[in-house]
């Protein structure tokens, strides 16, 4: 087999297939990328065993195709190679089925591969029951979202994204069990079995990686216990996460006692500057004094001194309220937030804390309080 390809196209596929490779694998060939060749193109392919993506590369994208077949190809210093060939187009060359020669006019590599006959099959076949959805608004549902997944593996399930569809209406959940998020969107179709799923969030990062900010159609595909996502020439595959994911309804409060309507940037930037004094640099510890129109965030360092700051608010009660929380987690929580003015909705100092957009009802955040009166 042999087959010439521009530097620029084939870094392209490598940066996105690359993505499902890790160190951690303990078997040898998962640490190849598997490339095969035929009329049609290349694909390329990587897996850890529980991501797998492959791209393919159209027969037009290429320079030259020779023979059909495939190869692995060892990906340690395999994409560092690729940047720092001196010309823009590079030459591959199949010696022996397990060797390949990568070449210029002026230099080359010899690789030892592996045998295609160890690599694991890994189908991306999709069923006939596809979920399309705008690139943009996946992109914006992990944006929204992932922030609150957990890195915790004690509990393995609060690693994933937890995705439910009832009829057309899909939902979105992230907690870590300090905090959460939550995302609503309305399909076009109604679907007709309910599903509940957790992908795991290292897929969904990967994924929100891969997607651009277009209208492109990503297709998603469900299976008992994976799910496939088909994007332009890309295909990714993913285990889903087992078990049941925790009932998150009955921690969110449906009625509050401070229904606060306060402009997003300001607060933002008043909590950030106080948070620069928090005592406790992992939890970020500031407090917020609230009476009538007037929010006043506080924050002291033993070391360092105090911080204050004023903000002006529209509340629908004069009763005043002292409450603490963690200035990063809402901080995490503005920063997916895309409109102007947020409401914050509270009860007690021991309650939890809600952060909606004024006008999108599809996305919710909590944030648990810390108590310190």
């Amino acid at each position: 087999m042999k087959w010439s390809i521009e530097k620029n196209i084939l870094l392209e596929a490598l940066n996105d297939v690359t993505r499902a490779l890790t160190q951690r694998t303990t078997i040898p060939v998962l640490n190849g990328i598997v490339f095969e060749i035929d009329k049609k193109g290349i694909d390329l392919l990587a897996s850890d065993s529980e991501l797998s993506i492959k791209v393919h590369i159209d027969s037009s994208d290429i320079k030259n195709i020779e023979g059909e077949g495939k190869i692995i190809i060892q990906s340690k210093s395999f994409v560092e190679m690729i940047k720092k060939m001196p010309t823009n187009i590079i030459n591959f060359e199949v010696e022996d089925d397990l060797k390949i020669k990568i070449y210029s006019d002026t230099n080359q590599y010899r690789l030892n591969g592996y045998n295609p006959m160890d690599y694991p099959n890994i189908s991306m076949e999709p069923n006939d029951k596809a979920i399309i959805l705008k690139a943009t608004i996946i992109k914006e549902i992990i944006n929204q979202t992932a922030y609150a997944l957990s890195n915790q593996e004690v509990r393995p399930l609060l690693t994933g994204l937890n995705l439910k569809i009832n009829g057309d209406i899909l939902e979105c959940i992230a907690t870590d069990s300090y905090r959460l998020a939550k995302k609503n969107i309305r399909l076009d179709n109604i679907i007709e079995n309910s599903i509940n799923i957790v992908i795991p969030g290292k897929s969904i990062i990967e994924l929100e990686k891969i997607l651009g900010d277009d209208e492109e159609n990503i297709e998603m595909y469900i299976f008992k216990n994976k799910i496939l996502f088909k994007y332009k020439n890309i295909s990714l595959l993913s285990n889903l996460l087992e078990g049941a994911y925790p009932e998150t309804s009955h921690f969110i409060p449906s009625d509050f006692i401070y229904m606060i309507n306060l402009k997003l940037q300001d607060f933002y930037d008043a909590v950030d500057r106080a948070a620069l004094l928090a005592e406790n640099k992992e939890k970020n510890i500031i407090k917020v004094h609230i009476e009538d129109k007037n929010m006043i965030i506080t924050s002291a360092s033993n070391e360092l001194g105090n911080a204050e700051e004023k903000i002006n608010i529209d509340s629908n009660t004069k009763e005043s309220l002292n409450i603490s929380f963690s200035s990063k987690y809402m901080l995490d929580a503005l920063k997916v937030i895309k409109e102007e003015n947020i409401f914050l909705l509270l009860n007690t100092d021991d309650k939890p804390i809600i952060i909606k957009p004024v006008t999108d009802e599809s996305l919710l955040e909590l944030i648990l309080p810390i108590k310190t009166y």
